[in-house]
């Protein structure tokens, strides 16, 4: 992906709602650019490029010609998603309840959509 490109989703994924913070990281696991503190951005880097790893290997042991293209972890707190390239993962950590409430929202506006479409909305 080209560096502008990269950039770009970045800037994006930092705009969504419920985004916490971005972590953009090379193939070595070098941070190259993050909105969140730097000892924090280190602990994510590190951990969740050894956890890349291990599902990469996995996803290949159980299907050799496929690759792992998006991981997604969620805690109590927050959802971390994970979506790596050659050169480049992206670590985008949320707010679990600004998460929750914002698919809850579109949820009932799909919902609501639906039923207007059958024609079932007075």
């Amino acid at each position: 992906m080209p560096r502008d490109s990269v950039q770009e989703t970045f800037n994006r994924l930092t705009e969504l709602p419920g985004v916490m913070g971005a972590i953009l990281v090379d193939g070595s696991g070098t941070v190259l650019r993050s909105n969140v503190n730097e000892s924090a951005s280190q602990v994510y880097a590190n951990r969740l490029v050894q956890l890349v790893t291990m599902s990469r290997d996995l996803v290949r042991d159980v299907e050799p010609s496929d690759d792992l293209a998006y991981v997604r972890l969620r805690t109590r707190k927050q959802e971390l998603m994970v979506a790596t390239e050659s050169q480049h993962t992206i670590i985008v950590i949320q707010d679990v309840q600004s998460l929750d409430q914002t698919r809850r929202s579109t949820s009932a506006s799909a919902r609501n959509s639906t039923a207007y479409d059958r024609g079932s909305v007075s």
